[in-house]
């Protein structure tokens, strides 16, 4: 692995060391954050490792170290969801590191069999436990990243490169003629502003052409359908754009609907990557899988140009926490033993002064029959957070959520085990262990805007600080997650 020489890393930045511990042969990677990068020996930077921990004296903390810069490489970027084949080179994430290994077999329910050099037995390994394995050479991912992903997520300082080209000052405009791959805008009543994919046939003059579409039939759906078109209304089709773990909040996306692509904008992400999408053309809200979603891209003067989002963000703040029927929220629970807890539902009915009537999604009547269906106070509603990937491992001292008895508690981790596991720490002194399926980012609904808790709470913090004194952590045992446990 070689490194930009005229390139170095700066103080917070995110990155990968490479150790052999069982031979030169062998790869793992741990993560770490740079602490400094300006030391004396400019070949070298101090790190302190997320997942390497020390426990002592009644505390833990990450373990720190000076490293040579030929071993440190940028964190790379994660590519959720993705397949492998047989005799794929990937690195899987086992004992609070990323080993590189080879997948040897495939099997059911996304789990591979991986072999790692120089041992004969191979491990089983879920999907979400392994990336395809990349080295770092001179600036760049090899083998490469799709294009949009190329740069490193952090602020890498580049070599200067000085290059001198000739260009011609006659402006280049596309050609789109016989045979071209286009897509078409209708100005049909219900279906003004969608686009819809079709074939250039022939031109008419300098300002039509004759389109045949690739989905759109004729009435009696004997054939594809064709029809003149103007020039304004034409396009070429639009680049791919490298696929995304998930579209954020008001972005402006295209979706796949009724045979074509529709301009909207991201007004909800909920779970199981699914998303609501306003369009304005129409003043409606839809549900769509993240498969049937691409980024929204402009024709503009020859060249396509990435959609901005518009102030929906804004508009909709208040639109937002003005909850309607059909609405995906979450509804903190105000039972004896599940106060603070946060349960997915739906709202079914708005009942008036404050009062809707919501169905809970994971919570059953007393009969086991159907899903529990009660009236909540809008003030313990809030609408279901955004969906924040969080492929690495989470840190000491992080505020999560965690997964328990049907619904979201909020609590602290406390320790970081290997294979992705937690233990989590609760107001009451209670700790439990979780999976990291079972976790995920805090964030609390604010003044009509979802804010990440970048920190412990203030609360939180003191009940740590006061159980590391006394050690209280060490000696709870884990238990059934206690009743009053959570702060309002």
């Amino acid at each position: 692995m070689s490194h930009l020489s005229c390139a170095h890393f700066r103080k917070g930045d995110l990155v990968e060391v490479l150790k052999q511990e069982n031979g030169p042969s062998t790869s793992t990677y741990y993560a770490a954050k740079v602490l400094r990068s300006n030391v004396k020996q400019r070949n070298q930077i101090f790190v302190e490792y997320q997942t390497m921990i020390i426990i002592g004296s009644g505390c833990q903390k990450c373990v720190t170290e000076l490293v040579d810069l030929a071993s440190v490489r940028p964190m790379p970027p994660r590519e959720l969801n993705k397949c492998f084949r047989m005799g794929d080179s990937v690195d899987v994430y086992c004992d609070n590191a990323w080993q590189k290994g080879t997948i040897k077999d495939i099997l059911e329910n996304s789990k591979y069999i991986v072999r790692f050099h120089g041992k004969s037995e191979g491990i089983v390994a879920e999907q979400c436990y392994l990336r395809l394995h990349r080295e770092w050479d001179d600036g760049s991912w090899v083998p490469p990243l799709p294009e949009q992903n190329m740069s490193s997520s952090m602020d890498m300082q580049s070599r200067k490169v000085k290059l001198k080209t000739k260009c011609s000052k006659r402006k280049s405009e596309p050609m789109i003629g016989m045979g071209t791959s286009v897509e078409v805008k209708s100005d049909e009543e219900g279906y003004k502003g969608a686009w819809y994919g079709a074939s250039v046939i022939d031109t008419i003059g300098n300002d039509e052409f004759l389109v045949q579409y690739l989905t759109l039939v004729t009435d009696d759906e004997t054939a594809p359908l064709r029809e003149v078109v103007k020039k304004d209304d034409i396009r070429p089709c639009p680049p791919p754009v490298s696929s995304v773990v998930r579209f954020e909040l008001f972005e402006k996306v295209d979706v796949w609907f009724n045979e074509g692509w529709w301009e909207g904008e991201v007004l909800e992400v909920q779970y199981g990557f699914k998303y609501k999408v306003y369009f304005s053309s129409s003043n409606e809200t839809l549900e769509f899988d993240h498969s049937v979603l691409r980024h929204h891209q402009e024709w503009n003067n020859g060249k396509w140009i990435k959609g901005k989002s518009t102030k929906l963000g804004a508009n909709l703040t208040n639109q937002r926490t003005k909850f309607s029927t059909g609405t995906i929220v979450e509804v903190k629970s105000d039972e004896v033993g599940f106060q603070g807890a946060w349960f997915s539902a739906i709202i079914v009915k708005e009942m008036g002064n404050g009062k809707f009537m919501v169905q809970y999604h994971s919570l059953l009547t007393d009969d086991g029959t159907d899903f529990l269906i009660e009236e909540a106070s809008a003030a313990d509603i809030r609408p279901s957070p955004p969906h924040i990937g969080h492929a690495h491992p989470f840190k000491l001292l992080e505020l999560v959520d965690a997964w328990c008895s049907d619904g979201w508690w909020v609590g602290c981790i406390i320790k970081v085990h290997k294979n992705l596991e937690y233990t989590v720490y609760f107001e009451t002194a209670e700790e439990l262990k979780f999976q990291h399926c079972d976790l995920r980012p805090h964030q609390e609904w604010i003044d009509g805007y979802w804010v990440a808790a970048a920190k412990v709470k203030s609360k939180m913090k003191e009940l740590l600080e006061g159980a590391f004194t006394s050690q209280q952590l060490m000696k709870k045992p884990g238990g059934r997650i206690p009743r009053q446990l959570f702060w309002r």
